[in-house]
């Protein structure tokens, strides 16, 4: 009998010391903590898709239009494998793109139907990188910064109809690019969300000054 209750009083004992373990492996600090209670941690990939303000018109006088489209931009972000400091380093890639039209009509001037356009399209291609702080960092929203680097394409081409025109003109210069930008982000769903942005460019064209969209995390 008193082995028994001795065999009982070991498996308690065991049972006991083993109770706090998670099932998942994770230590229960870690849990109380707020780990995965963030809407931008480890396991964040995150797409972004956004509308420049402001940032598309169309104007028509007599014998000229000016056109100009939205800016938009395409991104994605994912985290850096080991968490820096008190929050994640988010890290990815960038695509804008914008496009303006400048049209002269012959005819309203001339009484032919002749016209020629100038157009020219803005490409920014660049590695993204923004910092989540955890303080900044709740479930449904966050607030964060960062940089964009990399290059700035303006494509330039003249075209008419005019059959005593030989003159056509296509010039794809290319500069380096950087930018700094602020952003908010809220989840009205587990994996899809809004957010705003506000950049610091050195191009005009070639990036957003107020963006918004949305955001995909998968």
């Amino acid at each position: 009998m008193k082995k028994l209750i001795a065999i009982i009083g070991l498996l308690g004992l065991s049972f006991s010391a083993n109770a706090g373990e998670p099932i998942n492996g994770k230590n229960n600090l870690s849990l109380a903590q707020g780990d995965g209670a963030k809407c931008f941690n480890e396991n964040s990939h995150i797409i972004n898709v956004g509308i420049g303000l402001a940032s598309g018109y169309y104007v028509k006088t007599r014998g000229e239009k000016y056109s100009s489209s939205p800016y938009l931009n395409l991104s994605y972000e994912q985290p850096w494998p080991k968490k820096l400091g008190p929050g994640f380093l988010g890290v990815g890639a960038y695509f804008g793109y914008k496009t303006e039209k400048y049209q002269r009509n012959y005819n309203a001037f001339y009484g032919n139907g002749y016209y020629y356009e100038r157009r020219y399209s803005y490409y920014t291609i660049a590695g993204r990188a923004a910092y989540h702080w955890d303080v900044l960092n709740s479930e449904k929203a966050e607030v964060y910064g960062g940089v964009l680097i990399g290059g700035y394409i303006n494509v330039y081409s003249y075209s008419d109809n005019d059959p005593n025109s030989d003159y056509s003109v296509s010039v794809n210069p290319f500069s380096p690019y950087i930018a700094a930008f602020v952003g908010a982000r809220y989840y009205f769903t587990d994996n899809i969300g809004v957010f705003a942005e506000l950049g610091v460019h050195p191009h005009s064209h070639s990036s957003y000054n107020a963006s918004v969209g949305c955001s995909i995390k998968f």
